[in-house]
């Protein structure tokens, strides 16, 4: 491991930066912690394999309290097993659980095929939610048909799968070449799906949701495989060319106008008490789905903040990859480039 990486990387959080983000000082911004009276960055966070071990439990979405059960089924009592509440409890703590065991997660990705399979599956479904409205259009649309998407959701997961089995390879940069080409064709064609339904005037934006998560996945994977090929300039090009995507796309979907759509349509008379319930529920309905796409947008700006910081400091982007990957205990890492090992002598990662 690099000196710029192995004296400033920490294992843990440290608890005076989580009660900074409980208190309202500082706010997390995907993978970045920001204060928010200077605005200046304080650290860049770094999802890492614990994490996405926790993300392979289930409960109701993300994990919670009882019984969660892994991918092969197996029962997993997450009261008994302290490592899992002490990761949980940091990333609750940092109140960034929804954006952790979301689609795209906290800085470069790190996930196993496994996790990300599930990923894709929880796409699946929202798009099966708006298969009517999409089908609709997909008719006289060959790239928007359900099959196509469907084909290309499998070619994601295929791509996720050679990304990790790449690292037990003897020579994985062929392979990883290739991911990192396929991935970027992936995009291009979830690019063109969105740009399509766009187009659309009697379609409701919020339909085009789950295009997104799957234009994030393949960005994501792109990115990834760039850093694991020691190509950090294009890791990070392709970093900001996603973020700027997404807040392109994001921009037709506020609260205000998707809300203020569905009550035109409706046949309940404005300003009635009918109106005003109907309204509370259209919100609560809508809102997360807003809350999920912001989420999306800065995690994907904030990733491409910290390739460059990375860079700037000379740390290399692989090290960065192997450093998240190899990490079992902790949920997350944090980098501090300015930090002096008196912050949190204990949590340097050795």
């Amino acid at each position: 491991m690099s000196l710029a990486l192995g004296e400033t990387l920490l294992r843990e959080v440290p608890a005076s930066l989580i009660a900074g983000v409980q208190a309202g000082e500082l706010k997390v911004y995907g993978s970045i912690i920001r204060s928010l009276s200077t605005g200046q960055i304080v650290g860049h966070l770094q999802e890492t394999s614990a994490l996405s071990n926790i993300a392979a439990l289930s409960f109701g979405g993300v994990p919670g309290a009882g019984t969660l059960v892994d991918i092969g089924g197996h029962a997993v009592s997450y009261v008994q097993n302290e490592q899992i509440k002490a990761a949980l409890s940091v990333v609750q703590g940092l109140q960034v659980a929804n954006l952790a065991f979301g689609a795209v997660g906290i800085g470069v990705s790190v996930a196993g095929f496994a996790i990300v399979a599930r990923k894709i599956a929880g796409l699946e479904a929202k798009l099966d939610a708006y298969g009517e409205q999409v089908g609709r259009i997909a008719k006289g649309v060959d790239l928007l048909l359900a099959q196509r998407i469907a084909d290309d959701l499998v070619h994601l997961r295929t791509l996720a799968a050679q990304m990790d089995e790449a690292w037990s390879l003897r020579n994985p940069e062929h392979q990883w070449q290739q991911v990192a080409r396929e991935a970027q064709l992936l995009g291009a064609r979830f690019q063109q799906r969105l740009e399509r339904l766009g187009e659309e005037s009697g379609l409701e934006p919020i339909a085009g949701e789950p295009l997104l998560d799957a234009y994030a996945l393949a960005s994501a994977t792109r990115v990834s495989a760039r850093l694991a090929l020691g190509d950090d300039a294009a890791a990070r090009n392709a970093a900001n060319e996603a973020a700027h995507l997404l807040a392109d796309f994001g921009q037709a979907l506020a609260l205000d106008r998707i809300v203020l759509r569905r009550m035109e349509t409706s046949k309940v008379e404005p300003g009635s008490e009918r109106w005003a319930k109907m309204l509370a529920t259209e919100i609560q309905a809508v809102r997360p789905v807003i809350e999920r796409v912001r989420g999306r947008e800065a995690s994907a700006a904030a990733t491409g903040i910290t390739l460059a910081e990375l860079q700037s400091h000379g740390v290399v982007g692989r090290e960065w990859l192997e450093a998240a990957r190899t990490e079992v205990e902790a949920p997350l890492l944090l980098w501090m480039p300015e930090a002096s090992l008196a912050i949190a002598p204990d949590c340097v990662r050795k």
